[in-house]
């Protein structure tokens, strides 16, 4: 559960096993496990991690053994099929269509284009944090060919926290101009255009991990809402660097993210870079992965010097953890 990881893992480096938890597909047994450890670390149960490995004795494990942990799922289409990874609320997660050579998928009311990948075609889809855990339909139109599909969207395990907020803070987060904050943000963000990345890198030295994405957070006497990015803490001036290549395609001051840098990495995903002290780039400039795209600090909507990196697909914001593990590819 992300309470339980967030309560003992606040170190930066806790953050690539737990997100190597969300997306991993199968798991080698270390010496020592047992498969009641794995089924909790991989948030799943005993009973499942035995039926889909076929484990008549669930006792018996050995050391180096491979084990399914979270399938991908392969249905059988018209001409052709998909291979899927399944859905987890707050998270982004793959599909891959063999058979057909254009095409796009429809989910929780947004539509992905399918592009080139290998004899096929993919799309990194979005799932909201706050979308409820159940069945949703999937549309996808291959070829002229509409087909149907329901996905069990699976629970994310957020924790709850509670930040106080001095009156002035308090008072920004009720700034009439919020709205039109976050709209230039997702709207600065293009669709199009390949992913220039495989896996995320670190965007800072040291620090550590201070607030997990997606936590539900109490705002001071005012509202309830839920993290959208993760957060590092660092000393103020420490460099920040781009997680992946991309185009700067917002720099610049906002009320509630501070000092501001935005980049598009294709495919309609991006990443963001809050509460600088200072930014080094310039809408239009393409930048490489682990150059600096600013100085750490505490501007805007802050309690301390950090920052708090987003990424959003389709304007969604999903969780930025997982992605320095790797893309969710089925």
């Amino acid at each position: 559960m992300r309470h339980l990881w967030l309560a003992l893992v606040l170190a930066w480096g806790g953050l690539g096993a737990w997100a190597e938890s969300l997306w991993a597909l199968t798991h080698s047994v270390a010496p020592g496990e047992t498969l009641y450890a794995i089924a909790r670390r991989y948030g799943t149960t005993v009973e499942e991690l035995a039926r889909i490995n076929g484990l008549k004795d669930p006792n018996r494990l050995r050391v180096g053994q491979v084990l399914r942990v979270r399938p991908g799922v392969e249905v059988a289409l018209p001409r052709g099929s998909l291979v899927y990874v399944p859905p987890v609320q707050g998270q982004a997660f793959a599909l891959w269509v063999g058979g057909y050579t254009w095409g796009y998928a429809e989910f929780l009311g947004v539509r992905y284009p399918l592009v080139p990948r290998g004899k096929g075609l993919w799309a990194l889809l979005g799932v909201g944090a706050l979308v409820e855990p159940k069945e949703y339909p999937l549309r996808l139109v291959l070829e002229g060919e509409e087909t149907f599909l329901a996905l069990q969207v699976a629970r994310g395990g957020y924790g709850q926290e509670t930040l106080a907020l001095s009156p002035s803070l308090e008072s920004l987060l009720q700034d009439p101009g919020l709205k039109a904050e976050r709209e230039k943000v997702v709207g600065a963000c293009p669709r199009e255009g390949p992913l220039t990345f495989s896996r995320f890198l670190k965007p800072l030295e040291g620090g550590r991990i201070t607030s997990a994405f997606g936590t539900r957070r109490r705002y001071g006497t005012l509202f309830t809402s839920y993290h959208e990015g993760l957060d590092f803490a660092a000393p103020e001036g420490t460099p920040v660097r781009a997680v992946a290549e991309g185009v700067v395609v917002l720099s610049e001051r906002l009320r509630v993210r501070g000092e501001a840098v935005v980049l598009s990495h294709g495919m309609g995903l991006c990443t963001g870079y809050w509460h600088l002290a200072e930014r080094r780039v310039r809408v239009g400039e393409r930048v490489r992965g682990g150059q600096v795209v600013g100085l750490l600090g505490s501007t805007g909507l802050s309690t301390g010097p950090h920052l708090h990196l987003e990424v959003r697909l389709f304007g969604i914001p999903v969780d930025p953890a997982p992605f320095f593990q790797g893309l969710p590819l089925p």
